[in-house]
């Protein structure tokens, strides 16, 4: 599931007298704010809008849910589907919202978010742009990398093959799993590429992490807006950030929802590829 976004704490670095002293300054009580993860996705059971609310810097624990809002998106101006909170009283549920009846986003459509909290209204309006298929994934055995196998016996590379199309302006989304879990090479790792620096063939990209021979690897391969991507870089930028006294100051990322709300309102056509690792040598 998507992170959840928290205001950002300021802090003043003085320098007096040649010594240094960190202090924080107090921004005092912040104004809580909505916070909407939501994705329409052209697949079964993939679609969901999760609420929450920003809370304090110091505060601990999960942020707080919203359990009690009107959730509905409308399909290319016309059909209506609502949201309905947690279905199943499943406890690790609560603050999302599922779709009545079977609902699978299509491509070419365009769909309208409209959350209503407390008796304001949040809104986001997204199209589905279509995915490119991946051909196919292949191994590879890291010589440079290692001279022998870890401990897990993970010293093998995935390797993702597909077809770009050049007549039309793409971005993509990556999300990597090994054995059903989702694997980055760093924990802030944002994995989105846009198709102005690809050819028409995606051949032999290196996918995150290392795998063992008979391990499951996954790719999901998401179609992305223009906002959508930016809303990514924007995420990536923020948490690879280096935080030094000439960076740019940290910004919540740029979104598409409408008053004042966080997150992002995701709309995407997916595309997934599955590979038993194998050594290639022994072919």
């Amino acid at each position: 599931m998507m992170k959840a976004f928290h205001y950002l704490l300021v802090v003043c670095f003085l320098c007096i007298c040649s010594c240094e002293e960190v202090v924080t300054i107090d921004t005092g009580d912040l104004e809580e704010r909505v916070i909407i993860e939501g994705q329409v996705i052209n697949a079964p059971d993939q679609s969901f809008i999760k609420l929450t609310k920003s809370r304090d810097f110091y505060a601990d624990g999960p942020a707080d849910r919203i359990t009690n809002a009107e959730v509905q998106i409308r399909i290319d101006e016309s059909e209506v589907v609502s949201f309905l909170h947690n279905p199943e009283n499943d406890p690790l549920m609560e603050g999302y919202y599922l779709p009545i009846g079977d609902f699978i986003g299509q491509i070419g459509s365009s769909y309208e978010l409209q959350v209503t909290v407390e008796g304001v209204v949040y809104e986001a309006v997204e199209e589905m742009l279509p995915v490119t298929s991946i051909d196919s994934l292949t191994t590879k055995f890291n010589e440079d990398e290692f001279e022998e196998p870890d401990e897990e016996g993970r010293f093998f590379e995935v390797l993702l093959n597909a077809y770009e199309p050049q007549d039309r302006k793409d971005q993509y989304l990556f999300k990597f799993y090994r054995n059903d879990t989702l694997v980055q090479n760093f924990p802030t790792d944002v994995y989105v590429i846009d198709d102005l620096i690809l050819s028409d063939r995606i051949d032999d990209l290196t996918i995150a992490g290392f795998y063992a021979i008979g391990e499951s690897a996954e790719v999901e391969m998401y179609s992305l807006t223009p906002e959508a991507f930016v809303f990514y870089s924007d995420l990536a930028n923020l948490l690879n950030g280096d935080g030094g006294m000439f960076s740019p100051p940290p910004a919540n990322p740029r979104n598409n929802l409408s008053n004042g709300a966080l997150g992002y309102f995701q709309v995407s056509a997916l595309a997934t590829e599955q590979i038993i690792v194998f050594d290639p040598r022994q072919d």
